[in-house]
């Protein structure tokens, strides 16, 4: 009767442990788990669009793109769905150069680090 009350304390210390590694593990592994099928069904959506390329001999082409990717396309002029042919090419955009001011530079030896010490 030892051997069968033996394997009874067996059988409930392999259950506590199994139970101690299971409830963290659905505790903290489901919503991880949860979080990346989001992420991934994210990007599984694919839009056609109109891609104007700003270049006269093909000014546009079809291109399939992520969903979170189509708003950054419509804002710099593309169009939902495919090209058709029509679509001209638009001017470049020529942005103004910012030009730092450039410090008047005085003669000198160069030794004097910017201190304004003068010998």
């Amino acid at each position: 009767m030892k051997s069968s009350s033996r394997g009874k304390g067996r059988l409930a210390v392999a259950v506590a442990i199994t139970a101690a590694l299971l409830v963290p593990l659905a505790t903290f592994g489901a919503p991880a788990l949860a979080r990346s099928g989001a992420a991934a069904s994210e990007y599984q959506y694919r839009v056609t669009i109109c891609h104007l390329t700003g270049s006269k001999k093909h000014p546009a082409h079809t291109i399939t793109v992520g969903a979170p990717a189509v708003k950054a396309h419509l804002r710099h002029g593309d169009h939902l769905g495919p090209s058709t042919g029509t679509e001209t090419s638009k001017p470049k955009k020529h942005h103004a150069e910012t030009t730092m001011p450039v410090a008047p530079t005085t003669p000198g030896n160069g030794k004097d680090h910017g201190k304004g010490h003068k010998k």
